[in-house]
């Protein structure tokens, strides 16, 4: 891979969104009406746009994991967001790829090349708008969070609202991540031939590689171009996905969601994940802890007050979040659904594992009590917690 060398993340940020902008355009040679239908860039063109996105985001990669280790917590949860939403469009993108044929892309059905079509394009207008706030600014909750009606003056009040506050994000974090997780681990057990879910599971990056180059055996020269991009795209949305746990977690992480997928299996109960989430992030813990900071805070209550506010935008950004991860998922059941190729499926399970595993450890993160050896990625509601009310870690 001819990966592009760049001065700082902001720069090839711009350039990673100027390739893509111009992916879907049309070439003036082509006749017809101009859309921005995939199926009309000619599959050669698609191919070197692709090549040349796969190779600016790899250069991306290590300048966003430097951005992942700086002290200024906001800095941090801006890089994860659009390490997502990159991870999403780029797999879109791999599907894509993977469905050229000698001549054009696929269409064994006029719905199936608008779904594609469709989906890729939605996942290039997430991007852009993902990308058009600094990573600096962090993530914006899409929506105003409720503010409550007056901050109280009198202390012990201000505790409570403080509590409430604190108690009803760590329960909004750990549903949302019930959810999500639910979902994935549904699709992996239910939707998902169990030996590529297992094969996923303990793929790491060189796998990627070695999977799909057996699907180069007998293909013509453009479905072997088309291959060789697509295994540079999806290595780079494997390696977006993995930063955000961290070489020194990754392993542990996917043993872990490995093993929790295996036990809901047995039991065909998968409502287990409820129950591991819930043993993980240590709920009771954090509340009893919590109440043991309100009692001993010398915090006045303009303080506390604040502490709340602040509380209160923790779940919101973790909302911002998950619904990054969700467009990413979305992008690997759409692939699943379209490319029936064994490696394509193990290669897809293996980033289902991957997102399941982000979800869970960062809802685990964004809580912020007794934080694991993961990637600090935002700081968290207990932490929030900690900071303003003067309390121990």
């Amino acid at each position: 891979m001819s990966t592009k060398r760049y001065q700082s993340y902001e720069e090839a940020a711009a350039d990673y969104l100027a390739q893509f902008n111009a992916l879907l355009q049309v070439p003036t040679e082509v006749k017809g009406p101009v859309t921005r239908a995939a199926g009309e860039v000619p599959a050669a063109a698609l191919i070197e746009r692709a090549d040349a996105i796969a190779n600016v985001s790899a250069g991306m990669i290590p300048l966003a994991k430097a951005q992942l280790e700086v002290a200024d917590p906001t800095l941090r949860e801006g890089i994860s967001g659009q390490l997502i939403a990159q991870a999403a469009a780029e797999f879109q993108l791999a599907a894509e790829l993977l469905q050229i044929t000698e001549g054009e892309p696929v269409a064994p059905a006029v719905v199936t090349r608008a779904a594609r079509g469709a989906a890729l394009q939605d996942a290039i207008r997430s991007l852009e708008k993902v990308m058009a706030t600094p990573a600096a600014k962090g993530l914006a909750p899409a929506a105003r969070v409720t503010r409550a009606a007056a901050a109280p003056a009198e202390i012990e009040s201000a505790k409570k609202a403080l509590r409430e506050a604190a108690v009803v994000g760590v329960n909004a974090i750990t549903e949302r991540v019930r959810e999500m997780g639910e979902a994935i681990a549904l699709d992996l057990i239910t939707q998902t031939e169990w030996r590529a879910v297992i094969d996923g599971a303990a793929m790491v990056n060189k796998d990627i590689a070695q999977k799909l180059e057996a699907l180069k055996q007998g293909a013509g020269a453009l479905f072997r171009q088309a291959v060789a991009t697509a295994v540079k795209t999806l290595l780079n949305v494997y390696d977006k996905i993995m930063a955000l746990l961290g070489k020194d977690v990754e392993d542990k992480a996917r043993k872990q969601i490995k093993e929790w997928l295996e036990k809901i299996k047995k039991e065909q109960k998968v409502d287990l994940l409820d129950e591991f989430v819930d043993h993980l992030y240590g709920i009771a813990a954090f509340e009893k802890a919590l109440d043991g900071w309100l009692e001993k805070t010398l915090a006045d209550a303009d303080k506390v007050n604040r502490a709340a506010s602040a509380v209160r935008e923790v779940p919101a950004k973790f909302a911002v979040l998950a619904g990054y991860l969700g467009t990413a998922e979305n992008a690997a059941v759409l692939a699943k659904r379209f490319l029936k190729f064994p490696q394509v499926l193990a290669v897809a399970a293996g980033i289902q594992v991957a997102l399941l595993a982000v979800i869970v450890y960062s809802g685990y993160d964004y809580i912020g009590y007794r934080e694991l050896s993961f990637p600090n990625l935002a700081k968290g509601v207990a932490q929030v917690v900690q900071e303003n009310l003067g309390a121990a870690a």
